[in-house]
């Protein structure tokens, strides 16, 4: 309560369009949380409430409660998905928000930038991988190295640079609703929204997980 009431003064508005409860709370009932959502939706200081990083179970366990207890349920979830990154997206997170109609906002489309191809032959100083070490740890790692190279191939074919293929991929997947976007200015920002004009078809798709096969679990 106290956060969002800070949130509001610091954005200088009346309400929030969607408040998200960034990570499971094991310390505390999820009946309890549920419950502040519902506080702060009937009192008007926020439209809607989500979840981020979040699994299947808990999505599905939160929902039931919900209408148990006739609570306001969460709308949107939260969780990571790029090409290196898509084996708990896919196989838990993507059916679960389906079946609940559930929108998904995925964070890290580009990896910490890993997809973009800036650390293929090395990690710069100053640079995120550069600055924080459990990042770099699972990502930086040879089979990422090398399944990011020839991911350019793919890019070049289209003329394209590999971070607006990334891009492109993760917001053309069934189900998600958008895909956030970590840029530090207004060239990068107008670099990345260029993904909206292509068409990740059925082949590139098929050439991408052939590349990415999906078979891991990100450590972030």
């Amino acid at each position: 309560m106290e956060s969002v009431e800070k949130s509001l003064k610091r954005i200088g508005t009346d309400y929030l369009d969607i408040y998200f409860c960034h990570r499971f709370d094991k310390e505390t009932p999820p009946e309890e949380t549920a419950r502040a959502m519902d506080d702060l939706v009937h009192q008007g200081k926020v439209l809607y409430w989500g979840t981020s990083e979040w699994t299947g179970k808990q999505l599905r366990d939160v929902h039931q409660l919900c209408d148990r207890k006739n609570l306001y349920r969460p709308q949107v979830e939260q969780p990571q998905y790029n090409l290196l990154a898509r084996h708990k997206f896919e196989r838990d997170v993507l059916p679960a928000a389906g079946e609940l109609g559930m929108g998904l906002v995925v964070w890290s489309p580009l990896a910490s930038g890993m997809l973009s191809g800036k650390y293929d032959e090395g990690i710069p100083r100053g640079s995120r991988l550069g600055q924080i070490d459990w990042i770099k740890e699972w990502v930086h790692v040879d089979r990422h190295v090398q399944r990011v190279k020839r991911f350019k191939a793919v890019a070049e074919e289209l003329g394209r640079p590999r971070a607006q293929l990334a891009l492109a991929w993760a917001a053309s997947e069934p189900g998600v609703s958008s895909v956030i976007l970590g840029c530090t200015g207004v060239e990068q920002l107008r670099e990345n929204l260029a993904a909206l004009s292509i068409d990740v078809t059925s082949e590139i798709r098929a050439e991408l997980d052939r590349i990415f096969p999906g078979d891991e679990t990100s450590k972030i």
